[in-house]
């Protein structure tokens, strides 16, 4: 529970941090939008000012600083028009790469560009009225310069390859995690096994010490200890699986169903029932045995701790699924449970390592299953259905 605490507020501190780095980029991005765009604004007004001063002024005014400001403009785009928007002149006009290339007459293809920008930039009020005579007017017109157009757009592209930063290391991170995990998970495998196999080997030497004595009353005692000594011989042969990689083989599965079923009926209650359902002809799969066993014994004593009714079932059912459009036919196995049932908001919590609703447990058999199907067998695990009060059903895809 503490691990998946962590982990939740982790999750939460990396969705803050993420959102306060976009938004300190977006916010300083802007600002400098802004500025850059109130100084072109005033650019524009000092050289409206130098426009209309030019043709408002005598014959022998000095102009040199007027026109020293009309020439320092080389970058902000500027067009002046009839109060009819008539056009009556341009500069720095730059047409799209569209029109360069249409072939047309590049004059004509300006005059009607600039015609179009007209409503826009009166929508944002980047024009000036120039009064050129007491009765004669006219307008003028600037875009924003190249260099703040694109800016525009910087914040943005900003903000994704932040985003984009933040997703690497978001799944640089999980990765480390996970490799962890393996290593985690492979090193208490390997360990186990090592540790259940001395006193494997010590019992399996007693047992032949008592079956030496040849006493009758021993010799029950002996069998059952026997088949606990192969329960335990199995237990590390998976550990030991799970710390290496599987082979697999091509398996019928009927089997590997069918003593998985026998040993759990003899070891729950008797008011919980076991239905198997199985195939008449051999179902055949590309399986690991020993580890495909742990799988739908893990299952079933997870059915086991959900029931609550004084009649319990749990319905194994062993079957080819080939409704998938597009996939080939595919041995599927579900287990069924009239049991406590599960939330639907923890359908993919349940497959979690630490996970657990029980009082006494570690919450790692549903991770197990999960890891050895989907890593090891490329198949698939999932809660088909489940209802609270009423069971679950789990899906195993090989």
């Amino acid at each position: 529970m503490i691990n998946q605490r962590s982990k939740n507020i982790f999750y939460w501190l990396f969705l803050s941090v993420s959102i306060l780095t976009v938004g300190m980029f977006l916010y300083f991005s802007n600002g400098l939008v802004r500025s850059l765009e109130q100084e072109e604004n005033a650019k524009m007004q000092l050289w409206a000012d130098a426009y209309q001063k030019i043709f408002a002024s005598g014959n022998d005014e000095d102009l040199s600083f007027e026109w020293q400001v009309i020439g320092s403009n080389t970058t902000i785009p500027v067009f002046y028009t009839e109060m009819d928007h008539t056009v009556l002149g341009f500069r720095n006009i730059e047409l799209p790469l569209y029109m360069q290339l249409s072939g047309a007459q590049q004059q004509a293809d300006t005059l009607q560009y600039l015609e179009h920008l007209i409503p826009r930039l009166e929508a944002k009020g980047n024009l000036f009225v120039i009064d050129i005579t007491p009765s004669t007017k006219q307008l003028l017109y600037y875009e924003d310069s190249i260099l703040l157009q694109r800016l525009y757009y910087y914040p943005y592209v900003q903000v994704l390859v932040v985003i984009v930063l933040l997703c690497l290391l978001y799944f640089m991170f999980r990765s480390m995690r996970t490799a962890e995990q393996n290593r985690v998970w492979v090193g208490l495998s390997k360990e186990t096994a090592h540790q259940l196999g001395t006193p494997i080997q010590s019992l399996m030497g007693w047992i032949e010490y008592l079956r030496s004595l040849e006493q009758p009353e021993l010799k029950d005692i002996t069998y059952e200890i026997d088949k606990d000594i192969n329960r335990l011989r199995v237990v590390a042969d998976r550990f030991s699986k799970i710390g290496s990689e599987p082979v697999l083989k091509t398996e019928d599965l009927r089997p590997i169903v069918q003593q998985v079923v026998e040993y759990m009926q003899k070891r729950v209650s008797q008011h919980i029932h076991f239905e198997l359902q199985m195939p008449d002809e051999p179902l055949t799969a590309s399986v690991c045995a020993p580890l495909l066993s742990w799988v739908i014994e893990n299952l079933c004593k997870n059915a086991v701790d959900a029931s609550d009714k004084p009649e319990s079932f749990i319905r194994i059912r062993l079957f080819e699924d080939a409704t998938r459009k597009g996939f080939s036919a595919h041995p599927v196995l579900e287990i069924e449970d009239n049991g406590k049932g599960i939330p639907s908001h923890k359908f993919k919590t349940v497959f979690q390592a630490g996970y657990t609703t029980k009082t006494r447990g570690w919450g790692l058999g549903l991770a197990l299953v999960k890891r050895i199907v989907n890593d090891y067998h490329r198949g698939h695990i999932f809660v088909k259905r489940s209802e609270l009060g009423k069971g679950t059903v789990f899906r195993v895809e090989l």
